[in-house]
């Protein structure tokens, strides 16, 4: 006889390629936060009333009986007008709390060269209208006696040069998923990551003491150009849950110029979402395009150090605010 075949049962792909899918996109998240606004909306409300309505009802009737002659009781039906109470459905408008998310999307590898592109007209823009960059206002105040040494310009431009280097390879990396990549290259993007925040640390460490003389330089004002450009390419909302996956732009546009009118007519306008949201969105894409980092965890805790920062200089201005002269 014949081996019996054996019919394997078609498996079912479409619940796993549903949760890679899913996978895949949360992923694709830079940060998530959630935000409530009270916001006045229609919703369909249970609504309980006593109304009328007419019933069949048993009633009790005198009657006399043919046969016997005898007044009797017999029970009868009869239509009646009855209260009782009934619940409805109804459309009511209802001021209550509407949770929305928040969602920081990481950049594309397309979005990189735009926005390095960006960042790169913005910087000859300036310049061409005659603001200095940091290396050459820094050539220049030292010239002139300042407090720049020829070490410590050579030095600061070392560490300006091999922060954007490492910036740009974490950003080029952070495209793809943690399964996309190879070991070696997930072990390379930790340690430029790493690197990145020790050089980060070094410029602020440098630039506080300067910061009036860098405040208005082409670097910085095109580097918040270019963060703003960030902003308005990678933020998104959903109302309610986030697994609908259903986002739609914070700031809708074809490019920049459109996106950038929606987000002043948001602002002029005091839009509730824009208000609660704007000020964590900033910090967010400004925390992921000066350090580098990829993940929310390490945006929580870049933001609480600052917070902590935070508390210790306003303690120590507590502590140590001079006295004012009198005169």
């Amino acid at each position: 006889m014949p081996k019996k075949k054996t019919v394997k049962k078609p498996e079912k792909k479409s619940s796993k390629k549903e949760f890679s899918d899913k996978e895949k996109q949360l992923k694709r998240y830079l940060y998530t936060f959630d935000v409530s606004i009270d916001k006045e909306h229609e919703k369909e409300v249970e609504v309980e009333k006593t109304v009328e309505v007419e019933k069949d009802v048993e009633v009790k009737r005198r009657r006399k009986n043919k046969e016997t002659g005898k007044m009797e009781s017999v029970a009868v039906i009869e239509k009646r007008k009855v209260k009782e109470k009934q619940t409805s459905t109804e459309t009511r408008v209802v001021n209550e709390p509407i949770n929305y998310r928040i969602v920081i999307r990481k950049p594309t590898r397309s979005q990189l060269e735009d926005g390095d592109m960006y960042y790169s007209l913005q910087l000859n823009k300036f310049i061409k209208k005659g603001l200095m960059t940091k290396a050459m206002l820094a050539k220049q105040y030292s010239d002139l006696g300042g407090t720049f040494t020829k070490e410590q310009q050579d030095e600061y431009a070392r560490i300006y040069s091999r922060y954007y280097t490492r910036l740009n390879e974490v950003q080029r990396f952070s495209v793809r998923t943690e399964d996309e990549m190879s070991e070696s290259q997930k072990k390379r993007l930790e340690q430029s990551v790493g690197e990145l925040s020790v050089l980060r640390k070094q410029i602020t460490e440098f630039e506080s003491s300067q910061s009036m003389l860098f405040e208005h330089t082409a670097d910085v004002k095109s580097r918040n150009r270019a963060i703003l450009w960030y902003i308005l390419h990678l933020s998104y909302f959903v109302e309610g849950d986030l697994d609908e996956f259903e986002l739609d732009p914070m700031f809708e546009g074809e490019d920049f110029d459109e996106k950038y009118d929606v987000y002043r007519t948001l602002e002029e306008n005091e839009d509730p979402l824009y208000i609660k949201a704007i000020d964590k969105i900033s910090s967010i894409v400004t925390i992921w395009y000066m350090s580098g980092v990829q993940t929310s965890e390490d945006i929580d805790s870049y933001l609480a150090q600052v917070d902590k920062d935070s508390e210790f200089d306003e303690t120590y201005e507590e502590l140590d605010e001079p006295e004012l002269a009198v005169e």
